[in-house]
């Protein structure tokens, strides 16, 4: 699917109030400087492990709608690694772009990233800051016919709309720049881009719900004339 013009779309710092309408952000409340529990807990926390540990509970929601799904498969949880590379800019005008080509849902589970570690080879980056871009569009009411997808991608199918809506809405595109140690959980049936790394290489833990049913799995639509500015990144070098 494509705008009639370009769309561009500058990037913003992940927010949890920012990101609300699309899911959640995995983030520690507590400060890099906070070495021992502090007393009372924080609100929200509670002491664990003989005082030695706060737990914060249900940070985010693990969500599965499966039995509403067109088939009323059976899903189970899963849990896997995505070891993501720094992903290719141009540069135009002075600014580096990061060009959208597919936004992918799920949209009968939530799924969650939650990062394990980064790696910056000096090689690749001008610093040795590694981030990720969160890009997430809303869902249009009623979906237009199904826009073509080449072969190796899942098409659309308009029959899944029912409780999900339709396809992306790309003029309303939002695009989140996360700090080194920042996770998300995508609401159920949020549109967004695959996870997109600048300046090295992220592994993170997918947490999601999967029936092996593809088309109740995940759908994917291209996607033309969309691109993100890649401000506050460290850039990766061309």
């Amino acid at each position: 699917m494509a705008p009639s013009s370009t769309i561009t779309v500058d990037t913003v710092p992940l927010t949890p109030s920012a990101f609300a309408p699309f899911g959640t952000v995995l983030i520690s409340p507590l400060s890099s400087a906070t070495t021992t529990p502090p007393t009372p807990p924080p609100r929200g926390s509670i002491s664990a492990n003989q005082g030695t540990a706060l737990k914060f509970p249900d940070i985010a929601p693990v969500t599965s709608i499966y039995h509403t799904s067109p088939s009323g498969a059976l899903a189970k949880p899963s849990m896997s690694l995505f070891s993501c590379f720094s992903r290719a800019l141009r540069t135009s005008n002075g600014r580096q772009i990061f060009d959208v080509k597919v936004l992918e849902r799920h949209p009968f589970t939530t799924q969650t990233f939650i990062p394990l570690a980064t790696s910056s080879p000096s090689s690749s980056v001008i610093t040795s800051t590694t981030k990720s871009i969160i890009i997430v569009a809303p869902t249009l009411p009623t979906p237009p016919p199904p826009p073509p997808s080449p072969p190796n991608l899942t098409p659309y199918s308009p029959q899944l709309q029912s409780k999900q809506g339709g396809p992306p809405d790309l003029k309303n595109l939002k695009a989140f720049m996360a700090e080194p140690g920042m996770g998300v959980t995508y609401g159920v049936g949020t549109w967004h881009a695959p996870m997109v790394v600048v300046g090295g290489r992220v592994d993170f833990v997918v947490v999601q719900h999967v029936s092996g049913r593809g088309d109740e799995d995940c759908q994917e639509v291209d996607v033309q004339g969309v691109e993100v500015v890649v401000e506050g990144a460290e850039r990766a070098k061309l």
